[in-house]
């Protein structure tokens, strides 16, 4: 399966990908999953049932795994990338900057090859994860709206 690459828009609500947009989308299980055998792993989605908050991830030579949204994570967009690492150029530690421009770059080629080049650039730098990663159920808007009012 060729992997995707995250393409969504970026609004004040949500993030609006589409649910169906996610199989073959490359992702990364969360570094802190311990009960897992794949903690930390990038693979790519197989199937999603959203209902039961099960997605179905394939590990090259493994067999599909299901997780919850809430453990699998995706790279923010190019855009988003750049951004921070012009923010982090004046603020932070320079390195962090540096690392975003090149996930930016890497994600940027499109090709499968440099997008997991990225994920494991992330993979041992948990300053980097946080910054230059979501959530799955960020980017799908999965999380529950508080009720306000009656």
């Amino acid at each position: 399966m060729q992997a995707k690459f995250l393409q969504y828009k970026q609004t004040s609500k949500a993030k609006n990908m589409k649910q169906e947009e996610t199989i073959g989308l490359m992702v990364m299980v969360s570094p802190v999953l311990w009960t897992s055998d794949h903690c930390g792993k990038i693979g790519l989605i197989e199937f999603t049932d959203f209902e039961a908050d099960k997605i179905g991830v394939a590990f090259e030579g493994e067999e599909v795994d299901s997780f919850s949204a809430k453990t699998l994570f995706v790279l923010k967009t190019t855009e988003e990338l750049k951004e921070l690492a012009e923010k982090f150029k004046s603020v932070q530690w320079p390195p962090v900057a540096q690392n975003l421009q090149t996930l930016g770059l890497l994600q940027a080629s499109e090709s499968p090859d440099q997008l997991t080049k990225a994920y494991i650039l992330i993979q041992d730098d948990p300053e980097l994860h946080r910054e230059a990663t979501i959530r799955l159920n960020e980017v799908l808007d999965l999380t529950p709206t508080r009720k306000i009012g009656r």
